[in-house]
């Protein structure tokens, strides 16, 4: 395992699901590696210090994707640093659930059944277990 002030100046992505506040704060945006994508799926929409971030020059450059050019670098800041999986989906939050939750249970149906015959190893969910679920 690796610091968060040491990890963020080589990550493309930084992803947090901490539940706290500013867990990504001013010193780790900081040190963050140009170009970063930093995206929050934790519990509240303060793990990332966006008010940092909005004292730089902003552009939206996709839908939920803000550029920020702070001095020497630009960072991407998802979702204006909310839970993502809720935010920047169409519906709602209780649809999205649903939908997450039904995969979920699917693909561990899945994992004790069929998938104990198969070698130890990743492998993609197969497209009927997704078909199920849905």
């Amino acid at each position: 395992m690796v610091d968060l002030q040491e990890a963020i100046a080589s990550a493309d992505v930084v992803a947090t699901a901490t539940g706290g506040k500013n867990v990504v704060n001013r010193q780790a945006l900081d040190r963050a590696k140009a170009g970063v994508f930093i995206l929050n799926v934790g519990h509240v929409a303060e793990e990332i210090d966006g008010d940092y971030l909005r004292q730089y020059p902003q552009e939206e450059v996709m839908p939920y994707i803000n550029a920020y050019r702070m001095a020497d670098k630009t960072v991407y800041l998802l979702a204006n640093g909310s839970m993502l999986n809720l935010t920047a989906g169409f519906g709602d939050s209780l649809n999205a659930f649903d939908v997450t939750l039904a995969v979920m249970a699917s693909g561990i149906r899945h994992i004790v059944t069929d998938g104990m015959r198969t070698p130890a190893k990743v492998y993609l969910l197969p497209q009927a277990v997704w078909q199920q679920a849905l």
